[in-house]
């Protein structure tokens, strides 16, 4: 009976997302609500054209949706910008459709895999993955189609390679997430001690290589006007709604000047605790995870995706016999996984409510040190 209850579950919440999907996603198409795949396809354009992919995409916007002030633009690493470039040679609307169905799949595929390496039952695994596709973070990732997706499912073979000792491997799959949007360079950070060091030369190398590959398809142009243009002027971002950094709460609350000072304060804190403490697999992911999304200067609601294994992982060692961890996770669940803007008159209570994420960021941090190395050494993977 509990098996079918799990399986019911699963497909309660497919229907559900289906529904929103049904009714969210033409908008993205028909330029109602823009979101940012614009940006990487019309950038993929302008890279087989021979323009510069960096700057406002404005003129390219008008001219297909007939919508003035497009104020977004490419602000994605060369590496990115290289990969997602083919999009462009597919129409439109089929290019839209195909990111937002992988990232779906990528989704399900490591939301169950995660349960399972984790001794999971397959039904249950199947039940997480289903309540993966309903997260706040998720429905926003797949109406806006960005491309966290793909760091998501490189983070999960990184962390299924370490687990299995594949220390050079995990290298690999992680220097490819940092060459994709720079933040999981914390996960490789979490790879400098003795025994897994080989993980962070093999990472230092495969970035090293995307680097040199997509500066020979971009051009020194490109690559100088992501270096100055578009890293220069994410400041415009700091303190926004959605954007769940240290630096950005503490913008929205004061000033960048409070925004820098959190940050500073949150790096000499989190860094060292990170680096003596997370000595397990699940720690480096888990606590990587957390403090790369605190300390990167853009930490979006959409980025919270990759908190959803990490859920699944600290879900899975708490015991929730007790009332105390019953609650602690489910203000994770809710802070990361179910939490929006919320705006009131007033502007500090808006900020304190609304940064909610924030909190849960650090309470995933303190789970992952406290509770993911309980047993000593590494554990061994669940058969699948």
């Amino acid at each position: 009976m509990k098996r079918w209850v799990f399986v019911g579950g699963a497909a309660v919440a497919v229907v559900l997302f289906g529904v929103f999907f049904a009714r969210e996603a033409p908008k993205s198409l028909d330029g109602r609500a823009l979101p940012d795949f614009p940006n990487y396809y019309f950038g993929g354009e302008r890279l087989f054209d021979g323009r510069p992919v960096y700057g406002s995409l404005e003129a390219e916007i008008e001219e297909r949706f007939g919508v003035k002030g497009y104020n977004a633009y490419p602000a994605d690493p060369p590496p990115t910008v290289v990969l997602v470039a083919p999009l462009s040679l597919l129409p439109y609307d089929t290019a839209w459709l195909l990111l937002a169905g992988l990232s779906v799949v990528v989704l399900l595929t490591v939301t169950y895999l995660t349960g399972r390496e984790l001794g999971f039952s397959p039904e249950v695994g199947v039940a997480l993955a289903g309540a993966a596709l309903l997260t706040t973070s998720f429905r926003f990732l797949v109406t806006r189609n960005h491309i966290e997706s793909l760091v998501l499912l490189l983070g999960f073979l990184g962390w299924r390679a370490l687990r299995r000792r594949g220390f050079g491997a995990a290298g690999v799959w992680w220097g490819l997430s940092t060459a994709l949007k720079l933040f999981p360079g914390m996960w490789l950070v979490g790879l400098v001690r003795r025994r897994t060091r080989v993980g962070v030369g093999t990472g230092a190398a495969t970035l090293l290589v995307l680097g040199i590959a997509s500066f020979a398809v971009l051009g020194w142009s490109n690559v100088a006007d992501f270096a100055t243009e578009v890293i220069g002027s994410s400041s415009r971002w700091y303190g926004a709604f959605g954007n769940y950094s240290l630096l950005s709460f503490g913008t929205a609350l004061s000033s960048e000047t409070l925004g820098w000072i959190l940050a500073g304060i949150g790096a000499v804190i989190l860094v060292p605790l990170y680096l003596k403490w997370a000595v397990r697999p699940d720690q480096v992911w888990v606590a990587g995870t957390a403090v790369a999304l605190l300390l990167s200067p853009l930490s979006w609601l959409n980025y919270l995706v990759l908190a959803i294994p990490a859920l699944v992982i600290v879900g899975a060692r708490l015991d929730l016999r007790m009332s105390a961890d019953r609650w602690w996770l489910l203000g994770l669940v809710a802070s990361l996984g179910f939490w929006g803007p919320v705006v009131f008159a007033a502007k500090l209570p808006s900020i304190l409510v609304s940064f909610a994420p924030t909190y849960g960021l650090v309470a995933l941090f303190v789970a992952a040190i406290k509770r993911l190395g309980d047993d000593g050494g590494d554990p061994e993977p669940a058969t699948l």
